[in-house]
């Protein structure tokens, strides 16, 4: 399966993965003014995602984007290239795709509702 076409986003580092629909209906400007905000944001059909490599600076950025009203637990997970998911989130599935030791190939992608 190509899972880039299926619509999961690779986990890099400290990755927040957030759904394109809770953004646009819960942030301010939408998900345009999220990318205003967050440049450097990834933006997939579903998805967008925010990476970083300190715990710190992506816990000051998601509280910056919940201070502006987003509602992150509903629509915002946090996974760990190595660790895979520390926050969860009912609409995001958070994933591996191998069996390796250090690397298990975390993935993310909009949770199937009607399954």
């Amino acid at each position: 399966m190509n899972l880039r076409a299926s619509g999961a986003v690779r986990i890099v580092f400290l990755t927040a993965v957030f759904t394109r629909a809770g953004v646009q209906a819960g942030y301010p400007g939408g998900v345009s003014g999220f990318r205003k905000d967050y440049p450097y944001a990834r933006l997939d059909r579903e998805l967008l995602t925010i990476s970083t490599m300190s715990s710190g600076e992506l816990g000051d950025i998601l509280d910056a984007i919940a201070a502006k009203g987003l509602d992150l637990p509903s629509c915002c997970a946090v996974a760990d290239v190595f660790a895979g998911p520390f926050e969860e989130c009912a609409a995001i599935e958070i994933f591996s795709t191998r069996d390796g030791f250090l690397d298990r190939g975390w993935m993310a992608r909009l949770r199937n509702v009607t399954a």
